[in-house]
């Protein structure tokens, strides 16, 4: 009965949030709790472990259920699929031939997997995963980076840049700057959204892929904008930067306009047809669920209530798919635990020492001036 009141509040709220999103979070995490399963590493599926679950699991360490020694044991776990020869982590545990799993150390798992360590790292100050999000940063500049700004989204493939890939890869890399108080890092990342930004933003689309002639190479996808936009969002918060808070509203912005269904839910590709009109697209719940998770941390950036709004309409649109199996297992439920949990504790990290440094790095230095005395011969 809980469940079906949940469902109906989720429906009738034109927020979609209601006012018992807690609960509704903690329902959602008690299904990801019940997804635990130690003979498997832990919060792992099909050999690959799930990293909102995991984030999760460190966010919600703080009031026991074990919470933090589970995200521990999965990490533990996923520390087995790190390449001990170069660093950097394989996607799954399935892979066994060789040549596979070196293509398939990717950008996108490797930042969310760096971000892990640093939230474990500060959540026990276990040097041991400072250790490991050293080496992932390690492989990934030797690997991955590209000079100009920016990362190709695999060690194997595709040179040209993917927001995607991009944006998930620059959100750990912020999150690891931050951590460790490391400036240069902190202008490769703010260096790399511009130029994301200039090679893949086109007007009206939004945030394009484009192939090596630098033509479109597919329609635009919604992950391109939500991890864009988040890592946008991120820097807005470390940096204060302006172009960075600009850029997240044109994105949430564009979601808005061109991506969201009338139902509210929002389409995993936008693409005008020649009437001018959005062509249809399917409509996908983990895809929805970042979506949503972006812009109630938009709206907590902007305090502007019509990206949350937006959020919620996503939300009420997925109800009876949220809430029909929360007496269940479900370690697929992270990804809308973290979204409802970001409706009412978006979970930003206030002005970090990057404002300083970033004012520091625009003040101008002195010369040094250096004296040689004459030598008398």
């Amino acid at each position: 009965m809980h469940a079906l009141a949940l469902w109906l509040l989720l429906a009738q709220t034109p927020a979609g949030f209601g006012a018992d999103a807690p609960t509704l979070h903690r329902q959602l995490a008690a299904q990801v709790a019940a997804g635990y399963d130690e003979s498997h590493g832990g919060f792992v599926l099909k050999s690959t472990p799930v990293e909102s679950a995991i984030e999760l699991a460190l966010l919600e360490a703080g009031k026991g259920d074990h919470w933090l020694e589970h995200a521990e044991r999965t990490l533990s776990w996923t520390h087995s699929l790190m390449d001990t020869l170069t660093g950097g982590y394989f996607n799954t545990g399935s892979l066994r031939d060789a040549e596979s799993q070196t293509a398939d150390k990717r950008a996108d798992s490797n930042g969310r997997r760096l971000e892990l360590l640093v939230m474990a790292w500060k959540a026990t100050g276990n040097e041991a995963y400072r250790s490991d999000a050293d080496r992932v940063v390690d492989w990934a500049e030797r690997v991955l980076l590209d000079g100009r700004g920016g990362f190709v989204s695999a060690q194997i493939g595709d040179r040209e840049l993917e927001p995607s890939s991009n944006g998930q890869i620059l959100h750990g890399w912020l999150a690891y700057a931050a951590a460790t108080h490391d400036p240069r890092r902190k202008r490769f990342a703010l260096q790399s959204l511009d130029r994301v930004w200039e090679e893949c933003w086109y007007e009206p689309l939004g945030l394009v892929r484009r192939n090596e002639m630098k033509d479109i190479a597919k329609e635009p996808q919604l992950s391109d904008q939500v991890e864009m936009g988040r890592a946008f969002v991120l820097a807005a918060r470390l940096c204060e930067r302006p172009e960075d808070t600009n850029r997240a509203r044109l994105l949430g912005d564009l979601l808005l306009a061109r991506y969201q269904e009338p139902k509210g839910g929002f389409r995993t590709q936008s693409m005008p047809s020649k009437a001018g009109s959005i062509r249809k697209a399917s409509v996908k719940a983990d895809e929805n669920a970042r979506a949503a998770r972006f812009l109630c941390e938009l709206s907590a950036l902007t305090d502007d209530p019509r990206y949350r709004e937006a959020a919620g309409r996503a939300t009420a649109a997925f109800s009876k798919d949220i809430t029909q199996h929360l007496d269940k297992a479900n370690l697929e439920a992270a990804d809308w635990a973290l979204a409802v949990r970001a409706s009412y504790d978006a979970g930003l990290p206030g002005r970090g020492d990057f404002v300083a440094e970033a004012e520091a790095d625009a003040t101008p230095k002195q010369r040094r001036v250096v004296r040689f005395k004459a030598v008398h011969r």
